[in-house]
């Protein structure tokens, strides 16, 4: 209950724009009653981003190591994850992208653990290339960090597209679409080199 109030406040004003009474209020809690749950606003919060993190990246990465075939399958299977945990939890969506801003460099729990997850991120990844370069659909030697962060930027940016269209499912489908169509170019670039 706290929690799901918290989670519907941070969205739609950001962690820093919500007062802890604002969740109490929300959450038909007393302040003092939420400190018997959450020592602080902020560990309310890091609490939320560790089950974002299950239900986004770590439910991706689970589906993406269990996919048979391809890199290509495999990256397909990441971004339609993606994609459903998004319209399923637009509200984790929106809390990640504005934590995300407002801890941009800053020190502190919350951005230590943005960045975490955005590091899982980035490691999903890799394990689809590391797996591709073992499976020899790539080779061995080339260099995959700038692949990467292309993924994690178009993957950023769609994801920004979709909940700044009020969530339109067909922009979303349209944005998955043309972002698993820049991985497979991408890709295949990989593989001419």
């Amino acid at each position: 209950m706290i929690k799901d109030a918290a989670i519907r406040l941070f969205a739609a004003s950001g962690y820093a724009n919500t007062s802890l009474e604002e969740i109490a209020d929300a959450a038909k809690f007393t302040k003092g009653a939420i400190y018997h749950y959450f020592k602080s606003k902020e560990q309310l919060l890091l609490e939320i981003l560790a089950d974002i993190e299950k239900r986004s990246i770590t439910k991706t990465a689970e589906a993406v190591a269990l996919c048979e075939g391809s890199a290509i399958d495999r990256f397909e299977r990441f971004n339609s994850t993606q994609s459903r945990w998004a319209a399923t939890y637009p509200d984790d969506l929106a809390i990640l992208m504005l934590t995300s801003i407002e801890s941009a460099n800053k020190k502190g729990k919350v951005s230590k653990r943005v960045s975490k997850i955005y590091e899982n991120v980035r490691k999903a990844l890799d394990a689809i290339l590391d797996r591709a370069k073992a499976d020899g659909e790539i080779d061995k030697s080339v260099s995959t960090e700038k692949f990467v962060l292309t993924i994690m930027a178009i993957h950023d940016g769609n994801m920004l597209l979709w909940y700044r269209s009020g969530l339109e499912p067909e922009v979303g489908r349209i944005l998955t679409a043309a972002a698993t169509q820049m991985i497979l170019y991408r890709y295949n670039e990989l593989r001419l080199h």
